[in-house]
């Protein structure tokens, strides 16, 4: 069992962590509607009266476990692209991590299956935290491509990465008209066609 250490800025974010491990099996196994705060803090091991103390509700909770499950894949994004060349190919390669999450990751299932329309919301009308967060893995590519010469020298960096988070959230949310957005093959060559073009 789970001993949870109350002393000090360790234990508080021992604690933090493991109500966020709880809450993100509850959220994946039955969604945010389903999922309540009394099971999530049965599921952490400690009194529902604790778990109010450190999330006040259970919108706050989620919004903590999406931050954080948000900032790990990220992680993963740089990681990935780091050994990858080319602007495109590392565009790519962020729309196919980034479809795999959306597709395979079971909270995101959870929560889609609870509310078909959860993922379109997430990356329009509720976007701009994650946007602004997906923008900062964006950056340093388009930064690099710059130096690099694979794009104008005179490009602003932070309203062209935005443009591409913006890109890679439709890509990954909204059905394709022209080509099989499921094919990664398909995706890919769209990416290439009008990418670089578009930052040229």
């Amino acid at each position: 069992m789970f001993t949870i250490v109350e002393d000090g800025a360790a234990g508080s974010c021992s604690k933090r962590a493991h109500i966020l491990d709880a809450a993100t099996r509850c959220f994946s196994l039955h969604g945010f509607q389903k999922a309540s705060m009394e099971e999530i803090a049965r599921d952490a091991d400690m009194s529902r009266r604790s778990l109010y103390r450190v999330f006040p509700d259970k919108l706050t909770l989620l919004r903590e476990v999406n931050r954080e499950r948000a900032r790990a894949f990220l992680e993963n994004v740089e990681k990935r692209t780091a050994a990858i060349s080319g602007l495109s190919a590392q565009i790519e390669e962020v729309v196919r991590l980034t479809n795999r999450f959306v597709h395979d990751d079971p909270l995101t299932a959870a929560m889609h299956r609870a509310d078909p329309h959860a993922l379109a919301r997430s990356v329009t009308t509720d976007a701009r935290e994650l946007l602004a967060t997906a923008m900062e893995a964006i950056i340093p590519l388009i930064g690099s491509a710059r130096d690099r010469g694979e794009i104008r020298p005179d490009i602003d960096v932070r309203r062209a990465a935005e443009w591409i988070t913006r890109v890679v959230f439709s890509l990954v949310a909204t059905p394709s008209v022209t080509f099989d957005s499921e094919d990664a093959v398909k995706t890919a060559e769209f990416i290439r066609e009008f990418l670089l073009p578009g930052l040229r």
